[in-house]
């Protein structure tokens, strides 16, 4: 059975206002039209003091809503040309460290379970998928937890599917989030093969940040991101991050390789966020060349939280 939460409507009723005299009613002295004329002053001094109070909590309501942040969040998507493990723990480092700087945050985790290697999988306990709530299943809330200070977590790991399957249903997620009030500064989406489809569901309009590491493997996917994102840029330019590499002369030269490639093949431009040092680790064998791993600098999250905050 499906949980659908029942909306009860509510109505109010309104005095109706006092009717004229009837035709054919004898006039009023003077002295009466007086006193009426005192009543009416009053009653209509009394309805302008009982609708202050509403106007002043409307009042204070409008200057309460930009102290909490009632605008939208910001969406990112973390496209990550990496290994599902790094992508994983960027992805939640990340996480912690714009929670840390008091940011609300949503992460999604879209990875993939079994591209990743290591044991144990979702960094948190969670029954329902984001999608299952896309397909009116189940209601937002059952599939959002909040898990540290300032850090809700969701998986969409069935998002793909079922926007192949067509079962996703409107409004995108941010409408939902603000018809279930829930409110963030900001909604992290990490994935390593982003689908256009599932994003736009997600929201009509979000910024994009891939990650990509030196190696071929690494650069060809990451070629592949820009290819589905630039559906989405409106032909600006898509933020490139290089982790990885023996130095910056070699991580700019990578970014000029991905952007030559891109320029030519989809005339979608790039722009270079830097390069961040990390310990590659080789996945590939002879039969297959597999993305590189990365061991992950301590410093590389509050780096890739402050350069998220600048998209």
């Amino acid at each position: 059975m499906r949980d659908t939460p029942s909306e009860n409507d509510t109505s109010t009723e309104t005095p109706s206002d006092i009717s004229a005299a009837p035709p054919g009613a004898p006039p009023e002295s003077p002295v009466l039209a007086d006193q009426q004329s005192d009543i009416q002053d009053h009653v209509q001094g009394d309805a302008e003091s009982s609708s202050e109070p509403s106007a002043i909590r409307a009042d204070q309501a409008g200057g309460l809503r930009p102290m909490f942040g009632t605008q939208e969040p910001r969406v990112i998507c973390l496209a990550c040309a990496l290994d599902a493990d790094t992508a994983a723990a960027m992805a939640m480092g990340v996480a912690h460290a714009l929670r840390r700087q008091d940011q609300k945050v949503l992460l999604i985790d879209e990875i993939a379970l079994q591209e990743r290697r290591q044991v144990g999988g979702l960094p948190y306990r969670v029954r329902y998928d984001i999608a299952q709530a896309r397909e009116n299943d189940i209601p937002l809330t059952k599939a959002i937890q909040c898990v540290e200070p300032n850090l809700w977590f969701a998986t969409g790991l069935r998002m793909a599917r079922s926007y192949q399957n067509r079962k996703l249903r409107n409004p995108p997620l941010l409408d939902r989030l603000a018809k279930a009030e829930l409110r963030f500064d900001l909604i992290l989406i990490a994935s390593t093969h982003p689908v256009q489809g599932v994003l736009r569901h997600y929201a009509r309009q979000m910024q994009h940040l891939v990650v990509s590491a030196p190696e071929e493997a690494n650069m060809i996917q990451a070629l592949e991101t820009i290819r589905t994102l630039s559906q989405l840029s409106d032909c600006e330019k898509i933020p490139l991050l290089i982790v990885g590499g023996d130095s910056a002369d070699t991580a700019r030269h990578t970014f000029e390789q991905i952007e030559q490639a891109s320029l030519q093949m989809l005339e979608q431009p790039l722009e270079y966020m830097g390069w961040i040092p990390a310990v590659t680790i080789p996945f590939e064998t002879e039969k297959s060349a597999e993305p590189a791993g990365l061991i992950l600098p301590a410093t590389l999250y509050a780096k890739l939280a402050g350069y998220a905050m600048q998209l």
